[in-house]
């Protein structure tokens, strides 16, 4: 055993891995049940208690540390055995933990699973799992549901918005966060009734775990789940990150028109081939839809009439031959719709009516009918092969490599220009929502990490040139880049998006980036909601000071609705939530607090709200 000492900590390590942390009368210790290892690509999960282990004291000018040494890591048979090493330190300036797994030149790793999820050695059994899936998500230890993540664990997707999870009951808690997030992730299993178990899982990148892992531990006397938002918040800030809506208005005003705005999200052409999974075989009059840009322009002028000062418009299905079809050769726009001329007088309507007006765009789908489709620029896996699906309208695609998409955002939205068609803005799909590709074609090749920059240059071009730059959710890995997304919503069963509660819904990501991004919300109710267990999403899009989705012909209710939600969002938009609480025991009745001093209050059993 090795002891090391830093800030009010005090630290026992043992050989296999396991840690011990006193810090005053609260002790902290490796979860038992978890097995530290190497998971190697034939599937196969070695345990590093199978390899002989060194430990050792470090010290630096930050503080003291330990380094595992993992020798003679067993491999299969005709491999040469694996050696691994992780090293933990104190930073004794801010009392935190910091682990590093060290970079290794091996192809037969797949992942590490390692360090163990700490608990207090006297947990109460009310403890509560914090998890940024989605929205975001509190998971009791006895939540009757059951409860899983993915595989293999990544964050900067769906189940992981930002690179971080934690842990809280009443005597303490903690939050871990992957420094390195490209090629990190979290297994979960949380079985009907828990417990809940947490495995923290590094990836390899292109064959190897060629970089140093890095994860920072925080532990706390007393927290909650806005305690760990606001600690995450001052983290990323202090990297640079965390960039506000008004830090963006600075480089594009546009983005100032949308406080208060309503989301009027519509499209031109909708036309599903027939070999596409998504293809209505019951319905098949559903799979063909055409509303020309004439159409629309006077829709929107007629909403313009009744009142309406500021849209933010959306346009699906604007290209040659609509919705999610031929992508990167979309242009030119839609001739059965009116084409050029007719988009450009829809978009001079937007903007003499003062409307922001953006394009929905896409340069991940990467389909076979496009007229430049070229295999050769697609992603490749490492055994050469191509990835594909046949899944939306376009039928069948693979996926342009994120390196190359840029170039095609630059011809497409040059041509427009010629075409006189200048939008405020483009939404370009997926790429906030979908995990990094990587990319094995030795003429382009792409780890996570360069995907996740690629990706991020297409969406600057789009606001050096238009301003406002959308996609479909808001991840931390894009977020400085963004102005809005298409939602972010709170993670249900049986999908990610419908159906009943993953644990108790709470809003994290808005607690850290409120102010950094606009987020839409489907203002309407029951199973069209689109929420957690059919719950009202106007009062969702009031909690969370968010903007409103308004159809482009709405009743009554609907422009009531989204007039409501639009007056809150102008006073909010670019704010700080500071707070959420639930004030009573049923969850029914929730408050935020922004940092004007604007306080929402809802109850989802009366279907009440208040705010001032």
């Amino acid at each position: 055993m090795h002891q090391i000492v830093g800030a009010d900590l005090r630290i026992c390590a043992e050989a296999d891995g396991s840690i011990k942390i006193n810090r005053g009368n609260v002790v902290w210790v490796s979860r038992k049940d978890h097995v530290s290892g190497v998971e190697l690509t034939d599937g196969s999960f070695v345990p590093l208690s199978a390899a002989k282990t060194r430990l050792e004291t470090l010290t630096c000018g930050t503080g003291e540390g330990l380094r595992w040494t993992w020798e003679g890591i067993p491999m299969p048979e005709g491999q040469e055995p694996l050696c691994l090493a992780g090293e933990l330190r104190i930073e004794n300036e801010s009392g935190n933990l910091l682990f590093t797994l060290l970079p290794i030149r091996d192809g037969i790793l797949k992942a590490v699973h390692w360090p163990a999820e700490l608990q207090l050695s006297e947990e109460s059994s009310e403890g509560c799992t914090v998890l940024p899936m989605m929205q975001g998500v509190l998971l009791p230890d006895h939540w009757p549901g059951e409860v899983k993540g993915i595989e293999p664990p990544c964050f900067l997707e769906r189940h992981g918005y930002m690179p971080w999870v934690g842990r809280y009951c009443e005597k303490g808690g903690w939050m871990a966060i992957a420094e390195t997030p490209w090629d990190a992730g979290y297994g979960l299993e949380h079985p009907a009734g828990g417990p809940t178990r947490l495995d923290w899982v590094w990836q390899e990148s292109m064959g190897y775990l060629s970089y140093g892992r890095r994860l920072r531990m925080i532990l706390f006397s007393k927290c909650d789940y806005v305690t760990m938002c606001k600690e995450y918040r001052s983290y990323i800030r202090e990297k640079g990150s965390g960039r506000t809506l008004r830090e963006k208005v600075e480089r594009s005003p546009k983005i100032l028109d949308l406080f208060g705005a309503s989301v009027i999200h519509t499209e031109i052409r909708y036309e599903a081939k027939k070999e596409a999974a998504c293809y209505d075989w019951e319905n098949p009059e559903k799979n063909s839809r055409l509303t020309t840009f004439e159409e629309r322009r006077k829709q929107l002028k007629a909403l313009h009439d009744r009142g309406l000062e500021k849209a933010y418009v959306h346009l699906d299905g604007w290209g040659k031959a609509g919705y999610d079809r031929e992508h990167p050769d979309i242009l030119p726009p839609c001739e059965e719709a009116g084409g050029a001329e007719g988009l450009r007088k829809l978009s001079g309507e937007c903007r003499a009516l003062g409307y922001r007006f953006a394009l929905h765009d896409q340069y991940r789908d990467y389909y076979t009918d496009a007229d430049t489709y070229d295999q050769s620029q697609a992603v490749m896996l490492p055994d050469g092969s191509r990835p594909g699906e046949c899944t939306w309208t376009g039928g069948k695609q693979s996926y342009l490599c994120a390196g190359l998409a840029s170039s095609y955002v630059r011809r497409n939205y040059r041509r427009l220009e010629k075409m006189g068609i200048c939008p405020d803005g483009a939404y370009l799909d997926v790429f906030s929502v979908m995990r990094l590709d990587e990319c094995f074609d030795p003429m382009h090749p792409m780890t996570r990490r360069e995907c996740s920059e690629y990706r991020n240059e297409c969406f600057h071009y789009i606001e050096e040139h238009y301003g406002i730059v959308s996609s479909e959710e808001p991840l931390s890995n894009t977020v400085d880049s963004l102005a809005l997304c298409h939602h972010a919503p709170y993670p249900t069963s049986p999908t990610l998006a419908r159906g009943y509660a993953r644990g108790i819904p709470v809003p994290l990501f808005n607690l850290v980036y409120h102010d950094c991004i606009l987020t839409p919300w489907n203002l309407a109710e029951g199973e069209e909601s689109v929420m957690p267990d059919g719950k009202s999403g106007f009062l969702y899009a009031l909690l969370n000071g968010g903007m409103g989705y308004l159809p482009i012909e709405p009743s009554d209710e609907e422009w009531e609705k989204a007039g409501i939600v639009a007056r809150l969002h102008s006073l909010v938009a670019d704010q700080e939530m500071v707070l959420h609480e639930f004030m009573d025991g049923t969850g029914e009745r929730q408050k935020t607090v922004f940092a004007n001093g604007i306080t929402v209050e809802v109850d989802f059993m009366k279907g009440s709200y208040r705010f001032g």
